[in-house]
């Protein structure tokens, strides 16, 4: 199987499908993040200068020309610096009320998102691959291609998504610390994994 990860081209990459990815990749807290809206949002942070998803790093993951996956992931270093440039992504593309009004779950949600990371190492911060392909091995290619540029990585997983889970441990992540957090009288928690290099 020959997979090729693309630097994310707004001119050439459907922007739809990297949207429905990109959401997918876990609807549940997607769903929390992005509103009642999530799929126009995303789409318009694939647009905006101030987003996780720069092209730098946001690779379309192909498979015979055809888009069927996408990851997220830039230096753990570069973290905060990312956090930061997204969160005023998310006030120009929610607008001041609308972000205003997430405002407090957004701190419960970084506050969930703890446990330490080196900072020499890759952040995935989504990785996806289209429901119709899976379990043909391409997530794990992906894995093995990052592994390329760095074999230390860290990345959060839903603690209620088994499968994501399992699919992680299998390619030599373990989980190094989990929290929770409520919302709306829900209970949400996230693993933070790492992969150690050889």
């Amino acid at each position: 199987m020959d997979i090729k990860l693309e630097t994310y081209n707004p001119q050439k990459h459907d922007q739809d499908k990297l949207a429905e990815l990109i959401f997918a990749s876990d609807p549940e807290m997607n769903g929390i993040v992005y509103g009642e809206k999530p799929l126009e949002v995303i789409k318009t942070l694939l647009n905006v200068p101030e987003t996780y998803f720069l092209p730098q790093y946001t690779k379309c993951v192909m498979l015979d020309g055809d888009l069927v996956g996408v990851v997220v992931y830039y230096p753990t270093s570069k973290r905060q610096e990312v956090d930061k440039l997204a969160g005023q992504g998310f006030m120009k593309t929610m607008g001041f009320w609308g972000f205003a009004k997430r405002f407090f779950l957004y701190m419960k949600m970084e506050k969930m998102l703890g446990g330490e990371i080196d900072d020499d190492g890759l952040y995935i911060h989504t990785l996806a691959v289209d429901s119709g392909v899976r379990g043909r091995g391409i997530g794990s290619a992906v894995i093995r291609a990052l592994e390329q540029e760095n074999e230390k990585m860290y990345l959060y997983v839903n603690g209620g998504n088994e499968g994501a889970i399992r699919f992680y441990k299998r390619n030599g992540f373990t989980d190094i610390f989990y929290d929770e957090m409520t919302h709306k009288g829900e209970t949400y928690g996230e693993f933070l994994m790492e992969k150690k290099g050889s």
